[in-house]
């Protein structure tokens, strides 16, 4: 971090886990190298946010948020301007601005944009960049796009997604939460209904991990692969998150113009 003592301003990348840095999940560091590039004023640098703060082996590879937050300090680093790698303002982004409230007092000002689903005007480009991604060739096939659900109120989100789906023409785009799949009977006898035959699922999340793996992929009788393909769908699985995909990088390239720059 020693670039960081000729610039007073840090862009912090902040993501949730350890599946962050895992094989397949590096879009942390090439948005860093993107960011870094585009605003060259601006120190770039990535940070994570656990429910655990039990150091492991991944840890040198992209190091805890409160671990950043003291080694900016440290660096005599003046304003921070945080991009939340998260969809929803859930529980993992609470837990974010709770640490960042905690070293509030090390900084001058500490600036943060909205996850990207909570970004005003965002379903629009958002919808466009799937549907064009996962393009419906049939009337009897549909997309599933699968996201980690929550407790928490920002699940609101998810079904904001899907009603703009079907309020611009694409009703063959759903949008379902890994809580739902123990009560999908009747969804399923819906797609009966509508004569679908074909399924692609998607990961509506930004990092491939277990979820995706075990949940929603996984051979085990109740994986949502499982449960589908057992119901006489054809169903195939994407094993790739949302931020590894260049249209999610650049919406996150776009908020930061937006708001800091």
């Amino acid at each position: 971090m020693s670039y960081l003592y000729q610039q007073k301003k840090v862009i912090l990348i902040v993501s949730y886990g350890s599946s962050s840095y895992n094989a397949g999940n590096n879009f942390i560091l090439t948005l860093q190298e993107q960011l870094k590039s585009a605003f060259h004023d601006y120190a770039v640098y990535p940070a994570i946010i656990t429910h655990n703060y039990t150091q492991d082996k991944d840890s040198a590879v992209l190091p805890f948020l409160c671990n950043v937050l003291e080694q900016l300090h440290n660096n005599k680093i003046t304003s921070l301007y945080i991009l939340p790698a998260f969809l929803l303002p859930g529980h993992s982004f609470l837990k974010m601005q709770q640490t960042l409230a905690d070293y509030q007092y090390l900084f001058n000002e500490i600036n943060m944009c909205k996850p990207l689903l909570a970004t005003k005007g965002c379903y629009e480009s958002i919808s466009m960049s799937l549907t064009t991604l996962y393009p419906i060739h049939h009337n009897d096939e549909i997309v599933i796009f699968l996201g980690h659900g929550s407790s928490h109120s920002s699940s609101i989100y998810y079904s904001e997604l899907e009603t703009y789906f079907h309020n611009n023409h694409h009703i063959n785009y759903s949008v379902l939460t890994l809580d739902f799949i123990s009560d999908i009977e009747d969804f399923i006898a819906r797609l009966h209904a509508r004569g679908i035959k074909y399924i692609r699922l998607v990961p509506l999340l930004m990092l491939v991990g277990y979820h995706v793996l075990h949940d929603m992929a996984g051979k085990h009788q109740a994986s949502l692969y499982s449960v589908l393909t057992n119901a006489g769908f054809k169903v195939d699985c994407i094993l790739t998150g949302l931020g590894n995909e260049p249209f999610i990088q650049q919406l996150f390239i776009k908020q930061v113009e937006t708001h800091f720059i």
